[in-house]
């Protein structure tokens, strides 16, 4: 038996997430952020956190993404020292990685998970914070 896995059940983008407590720093309340002038696609600006800028993700310039309506319930901050607004939290679960499987390559947010974790009440997209990151540096070098 494989060891289970700590996550956060989240609503992000419309849309039910499972983000290992690994890769999360810790969760804010929402706080307005500071729109930056010829900022990078993907990101929608920064916060202050901790005396530092930290930079947020702009989920709705992500492919498949549909923001939703009202103001989001918390700030995630990432490991990899990014913030992303989550709409609602569950919770945390325990998930077995031998219920992982692939996304579907129709899925368009592939490119930032780490897999989907099958289970009783469907199929959830498990967050890779790394993946989220390297596809943000990806923008960049397009631009």
């Amino acid at each position: 038996m494989s060891d289970l896995v700590a996550c956060l059940h989240a609503r992000v983008a419309s849309r039910d997430i499972l983000l290992p407590l690994r890769d999360l720093r810790e969760v804010l309340p929402a706080t307005p952020v500071a729109l930056l002038p010829g900022r990078p696609r993907g990101i929608k600006g920064v916060v202050v956190h901790e005396g530092e800028f930290l930079p947020v993700l702009a989920w709705e310039e992500m492919p498949g993404c549909r923001v939703a309506k009202g103001q989001p319930e918390a700030l995630a901050v990432l490991r990899p020292r990014l913030g992303i607004f989550l709409d609602l939290m569950f919770g945390t679960v325990d998930v077995d990685p031998d219920s992982w499987i692939e996304p579907p390559p129709e899925d368009p947010w592939r490119a930032w998970l780490g897999a989907m974790v099958h289970g009783a009440t469907g199929d959830l997209p498990l967050l890779d914070a790394d993946r989220l990151v390297a596809l943000l540096h990806a923008f960049r070098s397009e631009h």
